[in-house]
């Protein structure tokens, strides 16, 4: 019997779903990205986000984000 492996773009996908955020191309792309975290690692992870040019900038917050923050964000990209 196999371990099944937890695939972290999966799980974000299926939650967008039941919040009816639609999925556009580039959240595919981010998806198929984080569904690897486990076998490149984080630091590698975050190079092919940025290099799809994902950005998630903490910039004027004090490092926290409310979960409102994180859904806006994820609307704003169907949205381009």
């Amino acid at each position: 019997m196999s371990k099944q492996q937890f695939k972290l773009g999966d799980a974000i996908a299926k939650l967008a779903k039941v919040l009816h955020i639609p999925h556009c191309p580039g959240c595919e792309q981010r998806r198929l990205i984080l569904n690897e975290i486990q076998k490149v690692g984080v630091r590698e992870t975050v190079r092919r986000l940025r290099a799809v040019g994902f950005r998630f900038s903490m910039k004027g917050t004090d490092k926290r984000r409310s979960v409102e923050d994180i859904v806006k964000k994820m609307e704003d990209c169907c949205d381009e």
